[in-house]
């Protein structure tokens, strides 16, 4: 019985350049650019877009013509797992912030990517929206680095053989003011990605001897922290993180570290992980 992969494959090159930041902003993307993204014949994607519309997976608006991702797909990913994940660490993402004064996200691993299910902004916040559904290298992130440590050996050699050559996506940058409050001035080396495996196994090492991760290649000028969350089964399934700028930081990313930690360990508390100890 024929599946129709390859159709389904196509489709999904639409649905992907629909959901492209510029799409986004411009309120959707015509025929012809989406025929441009996709290296495709405009009349085939003309078709596409119509039955897409016709589901309701696609929106057009019928004054500019645009196409947006339709009202389906929410409803569809209120029923995921990662929104029922996103749903139950609002609280405790919420009391992080609270704690560290900066915006704090909870993140799931997928592939060679970390995907951002869940952000609480912080009060001055320089980025106020924006960060949900936002795809980063894993392996230069604090999150994707404290799934991954979660990993065994050889499983994190099978992901380094299969990711590790991905295509490196953009590093944001934003202008940073000048931070109230400075915890401390001191500026901590800068970290570096790692360039062989035996690098990355060293880096995750350390993520499991303190519990959590550190990475500063993400963003210019801002240090993360992330934390594994676990579920009842003891498996890592997200990771939540928050960052702060060097300035205010400074050498004190172990203070943030254990923030981090603790309220990742509440929220696997809260998930059913089987786990003895302070809460």
């Amino acid at each position: 019985m024929r599946t129709h992969s390859s159709g389904l494959t196509r489709d999904l090159e639409v649905i992907e350049a629909l959901s492209l930041a510029e799409s986004f902003t411009q309120g959707g993307l015509g025929v012809n650019r989406v025929a441009e993204i996709t290296g495709r014949d405009k009349g085939q994607i003309s078709r596409v877009l119509s039955t897409l519309a016709a589901t309701g997976l696609v929106d057009r608006d019928t004054k500019t013509k645009r196409y947006a991702l339709g009202h389906r797909f929410y409803s569809l990913s209120m029923r995921t797992r990662e929104a029922h994940l996103a749903l139950q660490a609002e609280s405790r993402l919420a009391e992080l912030v609270a704690q560290v004064q900066e915006t704090a996200h909870l993140s799931v691993l997928r592939g060679g990517r970390v995907l951002t299910v869940r952000t609480v902004v912080a009060a001055d916040a320089v980025r106020r929206s924006g960060w949900d559904g936002i795809l980063s290298n894993a392996g230069i992130t604090a999150s994707g680095r404290a799934m991954l440590a979660g990993l065994t050996d050889s499983e994190i050699e099978l992901w380094w053989q299969e990711h590790a050559l991905d295509d490196p996506l953009p590093i944001l940058t934003i202008d940073l003011p000048d931070p109230p409050e400075p915890i401390n001035p001191k500026t901590k080396r800068a970290r570096r990605p790692a360039r062989s495996l035996k690098q990355f196994m060293a880096m995750l090492q350390e993520v499991r001897d303190l519990g959590y991760a550190i990475s500063d290649e993400f963003q210019s000028g801002i240090i993360d922290a992330a934390a594994p969350v676990r579920d009842s089964s003891n498996v890592v399934v997200a990771a939540i993180s928050v960052g702060a700028s060097y300035d205010r930081i400074g050498d004190q990313t172990d203070q943030l570290g254990q923030f981090v930690s603790g309220a990742a360990l509440r929220l696997s508390m809260d998930l059913g992980a089987p786990i003895v100890g302070p809460a």
